[in-house]
C-alpha cells in the first residue's frame, strides 16, 4: 500500500513523472470514495459532482459493482473481445439493445473512451450520409484523440 502524502507533495511527483500533455482539473488527490462522496489524501471530503467524469452513476464503491469486479477478476482480468470474445460481452450487448426503443435492428459497439465513441459516431455518420463535414458545438469537449481535439473548442 502507498504511504500517505499531501496533495502538494503528490502534485510535485505528478509534475515530475506524468507527461505534461495531461492536465488535472483539481489539485486534490483522491484517496477513496463511497457513493457520491470522495475523500482526498488529506482527509477532506467532497461531493463528486463530476461523477468520475460521468461514469459513476451508482456512486463510488457500490457493493454490487465491487462484487461484480471481484467475481470477474477471479475468472480473467482482461482480453479484448474483438480478439478473444467472451460471453459477458454478448450478454451486455443484448441487454443494451433491448433498452433501445423502436423496431429497427439494434447493435452495440463497445469503446474504451468517450473520444473513441465520438470517433466511431463520426465514422458511422460519414458512411451513412456519404458526407465528410462535421459540425461541433463551441465550448464542447469531444476527447483527447486527434479527431476529438479538432472538434473541441
Amino acid at each position: 500500500m502507498e504511504t500517505s502524502q499531501t496533495n502538494t507533495a503528490l502534485h510535485e511527483l505528478r509534475n515530475k513523472f506524468i507527461a505534461k500533455g495531461i492536465s488535472s482539473a483539481t489539485g486534490s488527490y483522491i484517496s477513496h470514495g463511497k457513493g457520491a462522496l470522495i475523500v482526498d489524501v488529506e482527509g477532506r471530503e467532497f461531493i463528486d459532482f463530476a461523477g468520475g467524469i460521468a461514469v459513476m452513476n451508482v456512486g463510488h464503491s457500490h457493493p454490487k459493482v465491487v462484487k461484480a469486479i471481484k467475481d470477474q477478476a477471479e475468472k480473467f482480468t482482461h482480453t479484448c473481445f474483438m480478439v478473444s470474445p467472451y460471453q459477458s460481452s454478448v450478454t451486455l450487448a443484448k441487454k443494451l439493445c433491448a433498452e433501445v426503443p423502436g423496431d429497427s435492428p439494434k447493435a452495440a459497439m463497445f469503446a474504451n473512451s468517450g473520444a473513441e465513441a465520438v470517433e466511431n459516431a463520426v465514422k458511422i455518420a460519414r458512411y451513412y450520409t456519404q458526407k465528410s463535414g462535421i459540425i461541433a458545438f463551441e465550448n464542447g469537449f469531444h476527447g483527447r484523440t486527434l479527431m476529438g481535439m479538432t472538434l473541441t473548442s
